[in-house]
């Protein structure tokens, strides 16, 4: 990865952010003081938008590509200006008291092809999988949101994903800032997966020229780092945003001979609206 390339990524990911679901027309403000519980009578509001984001093309890569990301999420109105980070997943909130919320989350892992790096020669490719699971957050005061993610994968791999992440928020008229930490944590499928060498592999990338020793990877934390991301509200259903994220890959990951760098990037551009979609008819 070029230096230059390298320094504004890291220029993104300290002085701006990403995309939180938007809210609806004339309803964005400073989050407020006291929590407030939803009701049955509520309209719900669905939030869909889209986001074009530079991250690396595979978990340790040193090469970045453009992938399209989705915003999605359904809310009632109380719930419209509480705060929503760039890498919470496509979610929908079953239990929700105002400040504590538990529902269903998904995602999209792109996977992996051999042609990516002359490192993978020989290992073959990693398709799509699908993650499927719950998640958990919290808002400790108005200004302080913490969450996570349990996720469990299908496809490229098989295993658990996991992520823990919190946020300190700064509104400011129709501009909110937001940064805090992220751990994610791999199953011993996702890490067998993405960083592990099989004997197989490692004949047939030896037979390729590109010598592997065999290498396990277990189960374990996988990376840590921090998200840091900038919305504007423009008081008309629409909310755009620009974000960064760094992490450092952690453990069997940071180790694996597959891993060109364990310093790894993210940064993007988001769009969203939000709608109303009436009374709920579950």
């Amino acid at each position: 990865m070029h230096r230059s390339l390298r320094f504004a990524l890291l220029a993104t990911v300290f002085s701006v952010g990403g995309l939180v679901s938007a809210t609806a027309a004339d309803l964005f403000s400073p989050p407020p003081a006291t929590p407030v519980a939803p009701s049955a009578q509520e309209d719900w509001y669905l939030t869909i938008g889209g986001a074009g984001q530079l991250e690396p093309k595979y978990p340790g890569s040193d090469d970045y590509t453009v992938r399209p990301g989705l915003i999605f999420s359904i809310s009632k109105a109380s719930q419209l200006n509480v705060f929503r980070s760039v890498d919470d997943n496509p979610s929908i909130a079953l239990f929700d008291t105002g400040t504590f919320r538990v529902g269903a989350v998904g995602r999209l892992d792109w996977g992996r092809n051999a042609s990516d790096a002359d490192t993978l020669t020989g290992l073959g490719d990693i398709g799509v999988s699908v993650e499927a699971g719950g998640f958990a957050e919290w808002y400790v005061t108005p200004w302080l949101r913490t969450r996570a993610e349990l996720r469990y994968g299908v496809g490229g791999f098989e295993g658990v994903r996991g992520l823990l992440g919190a946020d300190v928020i700064v509104p400011y008229g129709q501009w909110r800032f937001a940064v805090g930490p992220r751990l994610t944590y791999g199953g011993s499928g996702y890490m067998e997966t993405y960083f592990g060498v099989t004997p197989v592999q490692s004949a047939v990338a030896t037979a390729f020229g590109n010598p592997l020793p065999v290498y396990s990877a277990g189960a374990g934390f996988d990376l840590v780092g921090a998200t840091a991301q900038l919305t504007y509200n423009f008081r008309n259903g629409f909310e755009a945003g620009v974000y960064g994220t760094y992490g450092h890959l952690l453990g069997d990951a940071s180790s694996s001979p597959l891993t060109n760098d364990a310093n790894q990037f993210m940064a993007g551009l988001s769009l969203s609206y939000t709608f109303n979609i009436g009374k709920a008819w579950w």
